[in-house]
């Protein structure tokens, strides 16, 4: 890590004072939250020093905007946030949509056909609704870490009849990730998928949605409404569906757990979750 760390001290340290940062883009699942619901004291506490300095920290994640309510209020994140994998950019606290694009029907249709024939835990999405077709061990695991409960109904009777803007498949082994990767290649032709690792339990989330949206498009839609450039903007992300926000951000840190493509992307690796990554990165770059 030695040749990283001189080069953003080259790059930030030389060029740019730290107060210049303006934008916080965040990553909730295996960045800002570990194990459990809420982050740590220190993160929340980095967190906080961060908004007093000046700058906005904005979610930038896969979750729904239902499943960030409890983070929202705990962070006290008042602004734009980036959901749904970028389908969606919501503000708090009038949870008013400013950007939404909805998943198209026909791809959730076969959506919920291949989770059936695959076997697959499968959540179904819209703004403020959470719907599953089956209770269990997962659901209850969900419950827990998002602070949200499902509908408990048939995910087809949804088709055509609710503006769902997000499929996310649970996969909780290897063989499960192998059947899910099978439906992956069929939807690629639907929508998009992208897939990511919660470090704190091993299991993968595949998200769909539609395939004009991304969690990079969000952000730039949010520079622009901000009138923010790029080195203003810093961004914190641990897995695949980050990679479209470090395509974006000025600066770019990936957490220690990582894949190695998107450390090879970052300015910095920061340590991992549980050893309180976004802290550390706060403290470097912008306290």
């Amino acid at each position: 890590m030695a040749t990283e760390d001189k080069t953003v001290r080259t790059r930030h340290y030389q060029g740019q004072k730290l107060a210049d940062y303006k934008l916080l883009v965040l990553d909730v699942d295996g960045t800002l939250i570990g194990k459990g619901a809420y982050p740590s004291p220190g993160v929340t506490e980095a967190i906080a020093a961060a908004k007093a300095s000046g700058v906005s920290v904005v979610l930038g994640t896969g979750r729904a905007t239902e499943a960030c309510y409890h983070l929202l209020k705990h962070l006290n994140l008042d602004g734009l946030h980036i959901l749904f994998d970028g389908a969606a950019v919501v503000e708090w606290p009038s949870n008013e949509i400013i950007f939404l694009q909805a998943l198209p029907p026909r791809a959730a249709q076969r959506l919920i056909e291949l989770s059936r024939e695959h076997d697959l835990f499968l959540e179904i999405y819209a703004h403020d609704f959470y719907f599953i077709e089956k209770d269990g061990l997962l659901a209850q695991h969900q419950r827990e870490k998002l602070q949200i409960n499902p509908l408990v109904t048939d995910l087809m009777s949804l088709v055509n009849r609710v503006k769902m803007v997000k499929g996310q498949l649970l996969a909780v082994d290897a063989e499960q990730k192998q059947r899910a990767d099978l439906i992956t290649q069929e939807m690629s032709i639907l929508c998009k998928m992208s897939w990511s690792l919660d470090p704190s339990n091993g299991i993968y989330f595949g998200n769909a949605i539609s395939r004009y949206v991304s969690k990079g498009g969000a952000l730039r839609e949010i520079m622009d409404y901000l009138g923010l450039s790029a080195s203003q903007v810093i961004a914190i992300g641990d897995s695949f569906n980050d990679a479209a926000v470090f395509e974006v951000a000025g600066t770019k840190i990936a957490m220690g757990h990582a894949p190695t493509t998107l450390k090879q992307m970052a300015d910095w690796v920061a340590p991992a979750v549980e050893e309180e990554g976004v802290a550390a990165a706060i403290k470097k770059f912008i306290l």
